[in-house]
């Protein structure tokens, strides 16, 4: 059954009750997705819809009435861009979509908040763009992700800092890599308003300690453009922006298949794509002149969903390839690996006052076990690599990774720089799951951001991730437009 929301008379809907609170605020809400307004009761910008924790919307509400209704035919909408996956990458690209105003835009998330998953754990840290190779799309979209994440923190108020970040070496090949990485760095991190300074420089022992009494190591590489951000407050500020620029967000809504629209019309005029989904009302299906395959430790399932013939694939998609990128062919099936880092606080004064990093493996399978600071100030250390089969496996096993023994071992490894790390005062906190292209001891793979035909797929969008959000969607919007 295909229909629109302007084909059911508002009448029919159930009056749906916000939350009470001090700041209720019953309002008018309108969707610009099917061009109908309802007079839906909003508290903080949310509606109680019962499954539903998304923000609002008339879609959310129409779910909402069918779900009391006896089961029928999937309900199919049409809408220009589709967004699968509510990370903050999908968040971004999905904000900058619907920012153009004369498209539609829908983001979907199987969860219940946009978010749970690799965005919200991880370092929280701005990163400049120095580690990855210079011709790879993690170096590229780094470096203007960094300045655009600073711009749009600024402008919406989400809580940051500019810490800078020490790359500290102990030994003569250290060293190297570390005047290397400083020349890398210099040609490739152009002075801007905001950082008119040296891209980076490095610093001797004695500075080192004139500066962090605390910190080991021969000589250091400082990085001023490094910084942290409040993850939660940015994809705040994102969702909220997608709402105010006219776009949907609609959560607990998972897809179960996809397929190529070949010679039929859609709204734009073109083929498109049908993707059908689980919603807690049911089936629906959706309709889209574009989509972005943007589901993060998802995105291989979501993406092999797809029925369409495959042509013969690049043999090094994502090794610093872009022909990988183009939308002269389809990509062949992937696949994922899920990379577990525990992350351990510290539950003594915190003993820098920046960010610390070791020098890095030269496979960049993880920067090592840093040092990071959070907004309030408190450090704490991590990730450390574990290729684990479950995508959720983010238990944290007090008998082993929070063992005495495991802490002790953590402490052995920061005492390298930071020798006055207590390990009793270290305690196992959380974990994350990063996903990766490269298998155990696979070299380093690059972001894949691939369109064909009006299919967008984002594969292998781990660290630095969070910094290239913006720019992946300023990059996306320019493969579609």
């Amino acid at each position: 059954m295909e229909m629109t929301l302007n084909e059911i008379a508002p009448e029919s809907l159930p009056y749906v009750h916000a939350d009470e609170g001090p700041d209720d605020m019953p309002g008018h809400v309108k969707s610009s997705l099917f061009g109908v307004s309802l007079n839906i009761p909003i508290t903080n910008g949310r509606l109680n819809l019962g499954t539903w924790q998304g923000r609002s919307n008339s879609l959310q509400a129409t779910h909402s009435a069918l779900s009391h209704s006896p089961p029928q035919e999937p309900l199919q909408f049409e809408v220009d861009h589709l967004v699968i996956g509510a990370g903050v990458v999908g968040l971004a690209i999905a904000e900058r979509l619907s920012a153009r105003g004369a498209e539609s835009t829908l983001l979907v998330e199987k969860n219940q908040l946009a978010g749970q998953e690799t965005s919200s754990r991880n370092s929280e840290v701005i990163h400049a763009g120095l580690y990855y190779p210079q011709d790879s799309l993690k170096t590229r979209l780094c470096i203007r992700g960094n300045e655009l994440m600073y711009e749009f923190c600024e402008k919406n108020n989400v809580e940051h800092r500019q810490t800078t970040k020490w790359v500290v070496g102990q030994n003569e090949a250290d060293l190297v890599y570390l005047e290397g990485l400083s020349k890398k760095a210099e040609a490739l991190l152009l002075p801007t308003k905001r950082m008119p300074g040296p891209a980076t420089f490095i610093i001797n022992e004695k500075q080192m300690l004139a500066e962090e009494p605390q910190v080991r190591g021969k000589a250091a590489l400082v990085s001023p453009r490094t910084g942290i951000v409040d993850v939660h407050g940015l994809m705040s500020a994102l969702e909220a922006r997608i709402q105010d620029h006219g776009g949907d967000v609609i959560l607990q809504c998972e897809v179960t298949g996809m397929e190529r629209m070949h010679g039929q019309q859609n709204i734009r005029g073109g083929g498109g794509y049908k993707v059908d989904m689980m919603t807690p009302a049911g089936a629906a299906t959706v309709k889209a002149a574009t989509v972005i395959n943007s589901a993060g430790l998802h995105a291989d399932k979501v993406y092999n969903l797809l029925k369409q013939p495959y042509s013969t694939p690049p043999k090094d998609i994502g090794r610093v390839n872009h022909n990988v990128n183009s939308a002269e062919h389809p990509l062949p099936p992937l696949k994922l690996h899920y990379c577990k880092g525990h992350y351990y606080g510290y539950s003594g004064r915190a003993l820098v006052s920046r960010l610390i990093y070791p020098v890095p493996d030269k496979n960049l399978t993880g920067l090592g076990t840093h040092l990071t600071l959070d907004l309030s100030g408190r450090m704490r250390f991590g990730p450390d690599t574990l290729y684990v089969e479950q995508f959720d496996d983010y238990f944290v096993d007090p008998s082993t990774v929070g063992s005495p023994e495991s802490l002790e071992l953590v402490s052995q490894v920061v005492a390298s720089y930071l020798p006055a790390v207590k390990a009793s005062a270290l305690y196992a906190d959380y974990a994350g799951i990063r996903p990766k292209l490269a298998g155990p001891g696979e070299p380093f793979r690059d972001f894949v951001i691939h369109h064909h035909d009006g299919f967008v797929n984002l594969a292998g969008i781990e660290s630095p991730g969070l910094t290239s959000s913006l720019a992946i969607a300023e990059y996306v919007e320019s493969m579609l437009y």
